[in-house]
């Protein structure tokens, strides 16, 4: 059984001690001093394929479900288990993460987890949507209006660190609100800088045949279908701290 450190004490990360709350979630290998903080919707899949690689030395058996692993890697958060913690702090990681552009990410996550019947936890949400916020989901639906309704109850949410992960903004995700700082942040859109930081743990050439999978990427449906100057309005609104830290 996990010993996991109770809510109200302090987490020990090497520079720091943090209230559990003020973390995000990092996941972290056995082998190598790399950590990665887990930001959904902008690569997070691919995120944790590469660290499995660089810790391994061979592909997980299945990408797209490494997500649901129990035993690929080590993770901290939501839970604080003491013995991850040891265990992160004997490591002593470098942690990295990935940033995406807001606009792209919230269409991405819109698709992929309320609009498309791919995923099946998040049933009740779209339930709840369409049901009782009047966001159509129908088959006769009008993509660019069901995202932009979409939009609009996400804008109306008291508490930004309550949002589903998908649609938090992004330096929450990151713990940039609390004491925690990640050593590297890459944007998506930097053309070669996640290959040329993937290169330095697993040589180029896998580091390029890695990022060309686009794992994780979201299908079925051109992204300019969901989009229109209100939506472009709305989410510069709901995301302007991520516009001002990583895109500014």
């Amino acid at each position: 059984m996990l010993d996991v450190a109770p809510a109200d004490t302090h987490i020990q990360l090497n520079s720091g001690s943090y209230e559990p709350r003020e973390l995000p979630v990092i996941f972290f290998g056995r082998e190598k001093p790399l950590a990665y903080v887990h930001n959904a919707k902008a690569a997070c899949t691919l995120a944790l394929n590469f660290l499995f690689f660089a810790d391994h030395g061979y592909a997980y058996f299945d990408p797209a479900q490494i997500h649901g692993s129990r035993f690929a890697l080590n993770r901290l958060g939501p839970e604080f288990a003491a013995d991850r913690v040891r265990a992160f702090n004997d490591l002593a990681p470098e942690t990295f993460s990935f940033v995406r552009d807001p606009l792209d990410r919230f269409v991405s996550g819109f698709i992929s987890k309320i609009f498309s019947r791919d995923d099946a936890q998040y049933i009740e949400l779209r339930d709840l949507l369409t049901s009782v916020h009047g966001v159509d989901l129908s088959a006769d639906a009008d993509p660019a209006r069901s995202c932009l309704a979409f939009a609009t109850v996400i804008a109306a949410q008291r508490d930004a660190k309550a949002i589903d992960r998908h649609f938090r903004p992004q330096y929450l995700n990151l713990g940039l609100d609390g004491g925690f700082r990640v050593d590297t942040i890459l944007r998506l859109e930097d053309g070669g800088a996640v290959p040329a930081f993937f290169a330095n743990w697993i040589g180029l050439d896998r580091a390029q045949c890695l990022a060309a999978q686009k794992l994780g990427a979201t299908p079925g449906y051109p992204k300019d279908r969901f989009m229109s100057a209100e939506l472009t309005e709305l989410v510069r609104a709901i995301y302007a701290r991520d516009y001002e830290l990583f895109y500014g």
